[in-house]
């Protein structure tokens, strides 16, 4: 039995921009393009550009012609392009005017085997006639179109789909009313992909639904293009409606009366009394939406249950381009956020020993083009396509655990799916815009692409440690120890990922080892050019980071992506620009202008000029050496008050012990020790006497003072408060103050408290003071603390908790690398 795919409906198939175009222009339109294909039945022909009126008459006049349709990524480079070309061989290829040239370069490295019509060059003739009012297929048998895998995992290979493939997703939908001719679709997705080419396209024609086309993909175009087009259908992949999500949820996370209202929505298990709570949001997407569809890849179930309370009817389904593409899908009114729904007719499932799931039916592929030995490899002996997905069947709900070639498999036998841990952390925070978890070194690494303009809009100066605090360590805290992320790297373009936004995971080690001849073509390493208003500070900055840090640089390179520098680092390059170029940068100039280039521009615009030669060792130590007028905490009475009221608690509660106090010498120090809890610096007070106490300033993160209160009690705590990315130098100062005066800092290096009970990489702040001012370094060991108060803890529970003094340790002629190893594991050989 033939499809009758496109005949004259009497309204309007296509809505794009201003352009109504009705079923009888379509129809118009596909004949006219028809005549440019000289093809018979089975011959392959191709389109490549943008989502457009133009793209859905060039794809069914090769139909018309009975020819097999090919559409192609829009985004393809002339590579790629030439790949897919050579290993198909299509006779014509439909392009525009902004895929021409790309098509061009392709077609020319196959000898130009191919005629390239540009559809932006053909012209309708005012008085053209049809010959032709209705189009169906000769036999369902038929291949239909070949669509070319996104290559998340390699070259794409060409899947060909045939018309009962197509006809039997189209019945299962139709089956359960999912889609209906009072509705209009939205088509936002590009139509090179087989989820939005048989649902935003060949469905819609098929059934008359009208379609309408986003002119431009942008939140402020896809809105108003909802909200004048009365769309009742939104098909999109996760990446879609994790940003939908996201937005939304920040404006009602700022709202007290909307968090209130989503919280309330929650527990209501009316869908009518939660759109009404939400009106607003349901006016933004334009008052008529009926129905959100997530398909691509799995999605967080929270997303969809964001977008339930809120009173949408939220699902998503299950397939692949080799099931064209539905295997499952969630039915309105019995769909479940943690599954992909229910087997659709006409299809069998089973679940393999592995856990893989295995698909039989009328949707499943003919086979890979051109590709007999994936063919064979994608298939068993007993006709089961191998899907590389795991899953399992709950009832008679289809439940996604990942992807078998994604997931990763740790030494100790753990299985994880990244996508689960990225969903959880990008949910949380928007300092990220993308992020991808991996496997490296037999540890979890997250490779994370910031969202630089929240890290500007913020003012955050050391982008790696604001991630690193504010969100990793924030989702370390609740994962299960095996999901733990270890360490993070932080990239200044795009993930490698495909046009619908997934991850190419094969793709990352490369990434991680700076690789770029991966990502991007490589290109023969070019000379510096370098602008003569430039060339003189670029010279003298290339210098300065060549004998500081060893590295080389050009006008792109960034301060901290590219050469590694932290907050200290900033000011010390700050210090060296302001004595060398005789101009007053300060650190909040580095929150904007964090590349090469931007920092000369800025010099210049200071007028700096060159001054003097400044030794690269000097900028810190002009810095704290420099007579300042900071001003120190206060006083002390707030830790005295509390020293004396926790006092007897600490000591009768952990069963408190002080060892070797005599190590202490009257006079400047600094006195430094490992980080276990939240209570530390109750625990080390009580060791001091009330006189003492007077002398012994904290340096504490600014992050946990940020109330009018917390910064009352630090200033009558003898606490000095550490902003990275405001003043960094001011705290230098104010510490060398505290040392100048002969009294005491007390430090916690590592920056943070221990997540796991293990002493980390200190910070080098107190060696730099140490060095610069010669002043002792008494290092101390703290037992206990952590057992007692675990970071994720909320209380505190009994437990013996130590504090031993060790012999101090003289800058002498050490290096500040040495001063810190040397503290560093003295402290480490007492403790373990």
């Amino acid at each position: 039995m033939s499809i009758k795919y496109l005949y004259d409906r009497k309204r309007i198939a296509v809505t794009y921009g201003e352009q109504k175009i009705s079923y009888a222009d379509v129809i118009k339109y596909v004949n006219y393009y028809s005549e440019f294909l000289d093809i018979t039945k089975g011959d392959r022909s191709a389109l490549m550009m943008e989502n457009r009126p133009e793209s859905i008459f060039s794809f069914f006049s090769i139909w018309a012609k009975k020819g097999i349709a090919m559409s192609l990524d829009a985004g393809y480079t002339v590579d790629q392009l030439a790949y897919v070309l050579g290993d198909s061989t299509p006779k014509y290829l439909f392009v525009s005017n902004k895929t021409k040239k790309v098509a061009e370069e392709a077609n020319s490295k196959l000898n130009n085997i191919i005629k390239i019509i540009n559809v932006d060059e053909l012209v309708l003739p005012a008085e053209y006639k049809i010959k032709k009012e209705e189009f169906e297929n000769d036999s369902n048998d038929d291949v239909a179109v070949i669509v070319y895998t996104s290559g998340t995992t390699g070259n794409p290979k060409g899947v060909m789909i045939t018309y009962e493939n197509i006809k039997t997703n189209m019945e299962g939908v139709r089956a359960v009313d999912l889609v209906n001719e009072t509705d209009v679709i939205l088509a936002m997705l590009p139509y090179h992909h087989i989820m939005p080419l048989c649902f935003t396209l060949i469905l819609p024609i098929y059934m008359g639904v009208p379609i309408v086309l986003l002119t431009e993909i942008s939140s402020a175009s896809l809105l108003k293009t909802l909200q004048e087009n009365r769309v009742t259908v939104i098909l999109g992949v996760p990446r879609v409606w994790e940003m939908l999500d996201k937005a939304i949820m920040i404006k009602i996370n700022e709202s007290p009366l909307a968090k209130f209202m989503f919280k309330m929505a929650e527990k209501i298990n009316s869908m009518a009394i939660r759109k009404m709570l939400f009106s607003k949001v349901h006016k933004q997407f334009g008052g008529h939406i009926r129905l959100m569809v997530s398909g691509g890849a799995k999605i967080d179930k929270n997303i969809l249950e964001d977008f339930r309370t809120m009173g949408f009817c939220a699902i998503q389904g299950y397939g692949m381009t080799e099931t064209a593409p539905i295997i499952a899908f969630n039915v309105p009114g019995r769909e479940r956020s943690d599954s992909a729904g229910e087997v659709i007719p006409n299809v069998e499932v089973k679940i393999a020993d592995d856990g893989e799931i295995l698909v039989k039916g009328k949707n499943v592929m003919k086979g890979y083009y051109n590709n007999e030995k994936a063919t064979e490899e994608a298939f068993d002996k007993d006709g089961w396509f191998h899907t590389g997905d795991l899953g399992r069947m709950d009832g008679k709900y289809l439940i996604i655990i990942g992807r078998k070639k994604e997931m990763i498999v740790l030494p100790n036998g753990k299985n994880i799916d990244p996508n689960d841990i990225e969903n959880e952390i990008i949910k949380n925070t928007d300092l990220i815009k993308e992020i991808a978890i991996t496997e490296y070194k037999e540890q979890l690494l997250a490779i994370i692409y910031p969202d630089f303009q929240q890290i500007e809009a913020k003012k955050i100066v050391n982008i790696k440690d604001a991630i690193k605090w504010e969100v990793i360590d924030k989702y370390n805290v609740t994962a299960p120890n095996y999901k733990k992320i270890h360490d993070i790297k932080i990239v200044k373009k795009e993930l490698p990922k495909t046009r619908i936004g997934k991850i190419r995971r094969f793709m990352l080690k490369d990434l991680i080892e700076d690789k770029d001849d991966v990502i991007e073509q490589k290109e023969e390493k070019k000379t510096i050019v370098v602008p003569p208003e430039m060339k003189e500070k670029f010279d003298i900055i290339n210098k300065y980071i060549d004998e500081r840090y060893h590295k080389a640089i050009d006008l792109d390179s960034h301060i901290e992506l590219d050469l590694g520098f932290d907050s200290l680092d900033i000011v010390e390059f700050m210090n060296f620009l302001n004595e060398t170029f005789g101009i007053n940068l300060v650190e909040q100039d580095f929150v904007e202008n964090k590349t090469i280039s931007a920092i000369i521009k800025l010099v210049n615009e200071k007028a700096g000029k060159f001054v003097e030669k400044v030794d690269k060792n000097e900028n810190l130590k002009k810095i704290i050496e420099s007579d300042s007028d900071v001003k120190l905490p206060k006083d002390a009475r707030y830790a005295k008050f509390l020293r004396v009221i926790l006092g007897p608690f600490f000591r009768f509660y952990f069963k408190y012990k002080c060892i070797d106090k005599e190590n202490i010498k009257d006079g400047a120090g600094i006195i430094v020790g490992n980080h276990q809890s939240y209570l530390d610096g109750f625990i080390v007070n009580n060791v001091f006497t009330t006189k003492e106490m007077n002398d012994n300033y904290y340096i504490a993160t600014a992050l946990h003072f940020k109330s009018k209160t917390m910064k009352y009690l630090a200033n009558h705590g003898n606490i000095i408060l550490v902003d990275a990315n405001r003043n960094l130098k001011n705290t230098l100062q104010a510490a060398a103050k505290v040392l100048k005066n002969n009294k005491k800092l007390i430090i916690f290096p590592e920056g943070a408290r221990t997540r796991d009970g293990q002493i980390h990489e200190f910070k080098k702040t107190f060696a730099i003071l140490a060095k610069d001012l010669n002043v002792p370094i008494y290092p101390f060991v703290l037992k206990g603390a952590y057992e007692a108060f675990p970071y994720n803890k909320k209380f505190p529970k009994r437990n013996n908790v130590s504090v031993q003094f060790l012999e101090r340790i003289e800058p002498n002629n050490k290096t500040v690398e040495e001063l810190v190893e040397e503290t560093k594991n003295n402290i480490a050989k007492n403790y373990y």
